[in-house]
């Protein structure tokens, strides 16, 4: 959420945070809500018991075992995220889904130990991001909507502008109908 703040984003207005998707019953931790409509979802929740046993282990093949099934932890994940539903054209989602890895270390540490990881992701459409990573893409979001945003109004104003230029038309003919009563009633 800090990440979220720090990018500008705001609660019920470019996120919602553990919404239900109707009708399919999945709870993504959030929902980013882009134009037309259209939604990403983002999980947050990560495997990571078997890095800090890594971490804290006391012998190589103690490091080597946990570290392995981290790995296999993080596959796993990969594969729970994109079987919930959260990538789904009837529920108006784009095509992927972000896995949000709470620390850069960690991130680092997979792409140190299993690079493949990331591109087993992609290929399932999930996207890792880190809290910089995700800073990054909530940043391209933002830009993307401010531009929709932006392109939205100007269109707007120009069809309002369009319409204006009518009744402004309108006016002048009129006016100068009254224009030309005036001056024929003062030569009268």
């Amino acid at each position: 959420e800090d990440v979220l703040r720090l990018a500008g984003f705001i609660e019920n207005v470019n996120y919602l945070k553990q919404k239900t998707i109707e009708g399919v019953g999945s709870r993504p931790d959030f929902t980013f809500l882009l134009p037309k409509h259209l939604m990403l979802h983002m999980d947050v929740k990560f495997p990571y018991d078997n890095y800090e046993k890594s971490l804290k282990a006391g012998t190589d093949a103690e490091k080597d075992k946990h570290k392995s099934q981290f790995l296999k932890d993080v596959r796993a994940r990969i594969k729970e995220i994109t079987t919930r539903d959260y990538i789904n054209r009837e529920q108006n989602t784009v095509d992927c889904v972000l896995l949000f890895v709470p620390n850069e270390q960690i991130y680092a540490f997979i792409h140190e130990q299993d690079p493949s990881i990331f591109d087993a992701g992609l290929k399932s459409k999930a996207v890792f991001c880190s809290p910089v990573t995700l800073f990054a893409v909530l940043a391209v979001i933002r830009t993307a909507v401010d531009h929709f945003s932006l392109e939205e109004t100007s269109n707007e104003l120009l069809s309002l502008f369009g319409s204006f230029k009518i009744q402004w038309i309108n006016f002048l003919k009129k006016l100068e109908r009254v224009g030309k009563r005036l001056e024929d009633a003062q030569n009268e």
